[in-house]
């Protein structure tokens, strides 16, 4: 009776291990693929790292390929930016300005902005705004000259697409997420003191309000707002080419390239953002 029994049990265990395994399989294999990605775009930024730090890597097309993208990040943006800046600046320094001075708390007007504006706001808008110009322009590009095999052509030829293609991009996206945050910043908070002043005149002076926010700000946060900056532009460029270059199949397909790499470099710098914040 026991022999049966074991007899009748032990195809029930197979069974049982069987489906484990396979639970175990669907569940591991996206995460291990996701690992690998993940230590690819961080190996490329490493390699970006060190050949930015070689001067034989800045030969003329580099440099060129460089100007020309700052140019397209930065330049090309500004006016997207401060449009930005001139909304925020009236939806959030104006109101705080006018809620806050009508009940005779203009000294928090200072920590109030530089939390919300300073710290969260303005460097996550400009990392969208970096975001769809340069991080879709990237996957726009790069995945067709993939598909149309310039990379490997390049390649053949003894350039490296490294230095060429992905180094440029890269840089001119940190120096676009430095250069404009410290802009919207500034655009923010002068947009918001000229609407408060022209609705009243007997408001905060501009030095006063300045030298208020200046003040809350702390030495943290001058350290905080270029670092997301450059961070948040970064993450975004490299997430971009790590989609182009570390996933062929996607790269392969922009129906489906374009809308999962927006997606991820908007978590990528929700993360990048957040994980600043906590640190700082």
């Amino acid at each position: 009776m026991s022999e049966a029994v074991l007899a009748g049990a032990a195809p029930g265990r197979v069974r049982i291990g069987r489906s484990v395994r396979r639970v175990l399989a669907s569940v591991g294999a996206p995460t291990i693929a996701a690992a690998r990605w993940v230590a690819f775009v961080a190996g490329l930024g490493a390699a970006v790292a060190a050949h930015a730090a070689r001067p034989r890597s800045w030969r003329r097309p580099v440099r060129t390929a460089l100007m020309l993208a700052i140019h397209e990040a930065g330049v090309r943006a500004l006016p997207a930016t401060l449009v930005a800046a001139v909304l925020v600046g009236i939806g959030m320094v104006f109101q705080a300005l006018y809620w806050l001075g009508s009940v005779g708390q203009e000294t928090l007007i200072g920590p109030l902005l530089t939390t919300i504006l300073v710290r969260e706001v303005a460097p996550v808008v400009v990392g969208l705004l970096v975001l769809g110009r340069t991080g879709t322009a990237t996957l726009i590009i790069l995945g067709g000259h993939v598909r149309e095999g310039r990379v490997a052509a390049l390649d053949a030829q003894g350039v490296e697409p490294l230095l060429l293609l992905v180094m440029p991009r890269v840089i001119a996206s940190a120096v676009a997420g430095l250069t404009l945050t410290i802009i919207f910043v500034a655009a923010a908070l002068l947009a918001g003191w000229a609407v408060a002043a022209l609705l009243n005149p007997v408001a905060l002076s501009l030095p006063d309000f300045l030298g208020n926010v200046m003040r809350s700000m702390g030495a943290s946060n001058f350290v905080l707002l270029p670092l997301k900056g450059v961070l948040i532009g970064l993450v975004v460029s490299l997430v971009a080419c790590g989609l182009v270059f570390g996933s062929p199949r996607l790269s392969a397909s922009p129906t489906h390239l374009l809308p999962q790499g927006f997606a991820l470099m908007v978590l990528a710098s929700l993360l990048a953002s957040g994980v600043v914040s906590m640190v700082l």
